[in-house]
């Protein structure tokens, strides 16, 4: 499984399936997933079928393939510092990671 694009609400692999992000957004606040960061050798690995998760300090998450080098996604809230900085990271539908997103104020 490869990437095969990269817009602001996710990563599209070539087998259809999909990395995005959920969260209940509040009238005041934005948490996002900022896909857009990933590194770009990560456009030239091979995956394979299963990918692993993990929530980092960083605010954000790390993936990677079973022998494949992890990449990290960094996670921001755009708020007034009153709101939640969760979020949850999904792969094809799926809740698989919980994690804190970075606070920018505004």
């Amino acid at each position: 499984m490869k990437i095969k694009y990269i817009n602001e609400d996710s990563i599209q692999f070539d087998n259809g399936t999909a990395l995005t992000f959920d969260h209940d957004q509040d009238c005041c606040e934005n948490n996002y997933a900022d896909f857009k960061q990933i590194e770009k050798s990560a456009l030239d690995v091979e995956f394979g079928k299963w990918l692993l998760f993990e929530g980092v300090e960083e605010k954000g998450f790390r993936f990677g393939g079973v022998g494949t080098p992890m990449f990290f996604i960094p996670c921001y809230s755009c708020q007034n510092g009153y709101y939640s900085t969760d979020i949850q990271i999904l792969f094809d539908g799926e809740v698989v990671v919980s994690t804190e997103c970075e606070e920018v104020l505004d």
